[in-house]
């Protein structure tokens, strides 16, 4: 069907309208609950878990790698889940990770801050000032995660397909107008994505092996996969550890692998191999 990421303000129904979305087009519906078991499954523990999901890292917390490991496996696990292009993304920064995918709509739900507080206080069962800050706290975390992790402003008109106010519009209108807009997409950009995101999910698991499993110390280390061809790209201080960056990437089917990592100190190249 399509591959939809849905962004929130908090209290504008949005797990509602992704919920409803993905039961009605029987789709894969990820969220917090499939992204926390799968980041489990891949080493990153609770209290890292919780210090990045959906909120800026503390200042200490930025300065470790335990932030590129953290984003290296949620880019993984998103790509890995969102395979068959048929699911609804639920925050989580999908509206970026998923910009450059065929098939993928991207869409935004906001409603005036007073109205969310209300709803907030009602499901929540708090006082209207209780919730006020709740709305107020999820949604500078939300701005914060999106902005150090994905470089973007997260309340851009410009980076969704769609934005839709919830004040006046019910879950089912926002479900309907966006189940018929992907069932409009064509199957060709469908396979398209299918493609482009096998090619992402492995590029991801070779570079988390590299950095992650096994802890070579390659900088700025990018892997991009054709089918069963990784090409890497990045810095090292040897041509040994270079050549352990190669062999260790004939992983997850890779046949061949294009080593472009070059050697180099404090940014400064001295040769290639």
């Amino acid at each position: 069907m399509a591959i939809i990421t849905i962004a929130r303000e908090r209290g504008a129904h949005g797990r509602q309208v992704a919920r409803a979305l993905a039961d009605r087009l029987g789709a894969h519906f990820i969220d917090r609950d499939i992204v926390e078991s799968r980041l489990e499954t891949l080493g990153i523990k609770q209290k890292k878990r919780e210090a990045f999901d959906e909120r800026k890292p503390g200042f200490f917390a930025s300065l470790t790698n335990a932030v590129e490991e953290y984003v290296t496996c949620l880019k993984l696990v998103l790509f890995d889940e969102a395979r068959d292009a048929n699911c609804v993304v639920l925050g989580r920064g999908g509206q970026m990770l998923f910009r450059e995918v065929p098939g993928h709509l991207s869409v935004r739900l906001i409603a005036p801050a007073e109205l969310r507080g209300e709803r907030v206080a009602e499901t929540e069962h708090l006082d209207l000032a209780q919730a006020r800050q709740v709305v107020s706290k999820v949604d500078h975390n939300r701005a914060g995660f999106n902005s150090f992790f994905f470089d973007c402003d997260w309340a851009n008109p410009l980076d969704y397909d769609m934005v839709f106010n919830t004040r006046r519009l019910s879950v089912d209108a926002v479900v309907g107008w966006l189940a018929d807009m992907a069932r409009s997409i064509p199957e060709k950009e469908l396979a398209d994505g299918r493609e482009m995101l096998a090619n992402l999910a492995r590029a991801q698991k070779v570079e988390r092996h590299l950095l992650h499993v096994q802890k070579l110390p390659v900088f700025f280390l990018k892997v991009t996969c054709d089918g069963d061809k990784a090409t890497l790209t990045g810095i090292a201080h040897s041509a040994d550890v270079i050549e352990q960056a190669r062999r260790a990437a004939f992983i997850d089917g890779i046949q061949t692998v294009n080593c472009k990592i070059e050697i180099g100190l404090h940014g400064h190249y001295e040769g290639r191999i």
